[in-house]
């Protein structure tokens, strides 16, 4: 899954260099004398064909936000790297360091907007003589979410499929995708050791999208059993899911229509009006709504809520 993750979405020149049938997990609990103990996500050494290693350091950020530091996560875990290889003296004196590929492999809703490179980070003038003293890295993004399905459809991959599942959010649509996961292992029946792991995910699909438990162990269905248990409950999901974005397309009305009638009223408006009227209740968003008609403040809309937002 590694191999066909980079080779499918890192869009580097160096991507057939790497031996992956030679590959090995590295132990990412770092034990360096003098420093607390650290562990990162995951690393693999990987034989280069043209001589050496590289070592691929993957970040998994499963987060709804993303994440602004992550940037510092991944160099000081490289350094951490560096540190654990010499400390167990597999560089020799006198050698170099070994490359390290940091990559992060993100599935939030939002898209990634924040700054991959260290230099961005850093609060200096692009002229200041300070720079060539700073540290600096970047790491390679894998935002799952700037793939569409045409462009996924179009990969015979694996990690476009878990792709697929992952951004779906319509149980309908679950089915479907089970029968092309089984289709794909049909044509690659050696990797049918990997069936498992996508068992997981479909069953993590489905408790995020309808909150029920599906399986007490994970990996007790296969895949076929997941695609019947999908159609036997199917309709009582469709409605339930049905329920739920409809109450969700109500209460995003309704604050669309509140912040147009606070921005006539008020003109501008403080910073914090918008997100409090975003993760408001149905309930409470009716009731400010009503109140604005004989309101001559926010106070007098929000109450104890304005209070508490000063």
């Amino acid at each position: 899954m590694l191999e066909d993750l980079v080779r499918q979405f890192v869009n580097e020149p160096w991507v057939d260099d790497p031996d992956f049938s030679r590959m090995e997990p590295v132990k990412t609990k770092y034990h360096v004398p003098g420093m607390p103990k650290r562990e990162s996500d995951v690393v693999w050494k990987i034989p280069l064909r043209s001589g050496g290693a590289i070592y691929l350091l993957l970040l998994l950020e499963f987060e709804s936000q993303v994440e602004r530091w992550m940037i510092v996560r991944g160099v000081s875990y490289s350094c951490l790297l560096w540190l654990q290889l010499l400390h167990e003296g597999r560089i020799p004196a006198g050698g170099l360091l070994p490359p390290v590929f940091s990559a992060v492999l993100y599935n939030g809703d939002n898209p990634w907007l924040m700054p991959v490179r260290l230099h961005d980070l850093i609060g200096l003038p692009d002229d200041s003589p300070l720079w060539p003293f700073q540290p600096d890295g970047q790491f390679f993004l894998i935002d799952e979410g700037r793939y569409n399905k045409e462009d996924l459809d179009r990969r015979d991959s694996l990690s476009a499929l878990v792709f697929k599942i992952e951004q779906c959010q319509d149980p309908e649509q679950l089915s479907a995708l089970v029968s092309e996961v089984m289709a794909w292992f049909d044509r690659y029946p050696e990797l049918a050791g990997l069936r498992s792991v996508l068992v997981v995910l479909f069953q993590n699909a489905i408790v995020a999208m309808t909150g029920e438990k599906v399986a007490e162990a994970k990996v007790s269905l296969d895949l076929l059993e997941v695609k019947s248990m999908l159609q036997t409950n199917m309709e009582r999901w469709r409605e339930n899911w049905q329920k739920e974005k409809q109450m969700e397309w109500k209460k995003e009305g309704e604050s669309s229509v509140l912040l147009r009638q606070l921005h006539r009223r008020f003109t501008t408006l403080p910073s914090w009006v918008e997100p409090k009227v975003l993760n408001a209740s149905l309930d409470l968003l009716r009731e400010w709504t009503d109140r604005i008609l004989d309101a001559r403040s926010l106070e007098e809309i929000f109450g104890d809520e304005a209070q508490a937002a000063h």
